[in-house]
C-alpha cells in the first residue's frame, strides 16, 4: 500500500522561484533635485514674476520684458541641489554621519555663543539675506527634462543588466544581446552592507556581496534599492532550497 505524500506547508508552495536584483547607478539619488525642479517649474508656470527693463533709443523708450523667477523658489532649489550633490558625491557611513551631526551641532552652538558675545547674528543674516538665486521657468523645465531623460535611459539599461538568483544558480544577465554568466548557489554566502546612511534614507539602498563556493572573486552589487527586502527574499529562497536538500537526504 502506497503511503500518502507528506503535506507541504503553504509557505513553501508559494515560495518565489527567483529573485531579481538590479544594480542602479548613483545618478538615481538625484531624484530630490528632479522633484524640486518639477515643483518649481509648475509653481512659476502658475504665478511667475517678471522684471521690466526699459532701453532708451533715439526714437524713444523701448519697453522689453524678461521673465525672471521667484527668489524663494530659486533659493530653495539651490539648497536642495547643494544637499543632493553632497549626498551624491560622498559616502556617509554611520560613523561619518554621526561625526557630521556632532560637528554641525558644535558649529551652531559656537555661532550662538559668538552671537551672544559679539552680536554677529546680524552679519550672518545680512549675508544669507543677500542670496538671490533666481532661475527662469525655462531653467526648471529644462533641468527636469534632462534628468527625466537620464532616468529613462538608466531604467532601460537596468532591463539588460541585472542578477537573477534561483534555487540552483546565480545568473548575471548583461549586454543587449542577452549574455548570461552562471554560478551555482551551493555553499553560497551572502553579506549585506549599508555603507551610506543618507543613500539608505533616500532609497533604502545598500550593497549585496555574494561569495560563491566555486569562485575566488566575490560578486558585488552596489546601489540595490530596497536592499533589506531583497536580502530577506533571497534568504527565504535559499532556506527553502536547504530544507528541500535536507528532506531529500532523509528520504534517501
Amino acid at each position: 500500500m502506497t503511503e500518502p505524500a507528506a503535506p507541504t506547508s503553504p509557505a513553501r508552495d508559494h515560495t518565489e522561484r527567483s529573485v531579481i536584483i538590479r544594480p542602479w547607478p548613483k545618478v538615481v539619488f538625484l531624484y530630490p533635485t528632479l522633484i524640486c525642479a518639477l515643483v518649481c517649474w509648475f509653481a512659476q508656470m502658475l504665478g511667475g514674476s517678471e522684471v521690466v527693463t526699459v532701453a532708451e533709443t533715439a526714437d524713444g523708450a523701448v519697453r522689453s520684458v524678461h521673465p525672471i523667477g521667484s527668489r524663494a523658489l530659486g533659493n530653495t532649489f539651490l539648497a536642495v541641489f547643494f544637499l543632493n550633490i553632497l549626498v551624491f558625491s560622498f559616502d556617509f557611513s554611520r560613523i561619518k554621519s554621526i561625526t557630521l551631526i556632532v560637528v554641525v551641532a558644535a558649529v551652531l552652538l559656537a555661532l550662538g555663543w559668538a552671537d551672544a558675545t559679539w552680536g554677529i547674528a546680524g552679519g550672518i543674516k545680512d549675508v544669507l539675506g543677500g542670496i538671490d538665486a533666481r532661475m527662469s521657468t525655462q531653467f526648471y523645465g529644462l533641468t527636469a527634462g534632462f534628468l527625466l531623460i537620464v532616468f529613462l535611459i538608466v531604467l532601460v539599461n537596468t532591463r539588460f543588466n541585472y542578477y537573477e538568483v534561483n534555487h540552483r544558480e546565480i545568473l548575471h544577465h548583461h549586454g543587449y544581446l542577452g549574455d548570461i554568466t552562471r554560478m551555482p548557489t551551493s555553499g553560497l554566502r551572502l553579506n549585506k552592507e549599508i555603507y551610506d546612511l543618507f543613500e539608505f534614507v533616500l532609497l533604502r539602498s545598500g550593497r549585496l556581496v555574494f561569495y560563491p563556493s566555486t569562485s575566488r572573486e566575490a560578486i558585488v552589487i552596489d546601489n540595490v534599492i530596497g536592499v533589506n527586502k531583497v536580502e530577506n527574499r533571497i534568504k527565504d529562497l535559499l532556506s527553502v532550497v536547504a530544507v528541500r536538500m535536507h528532506e531529500v537526504g532523509e528520504h534517501a
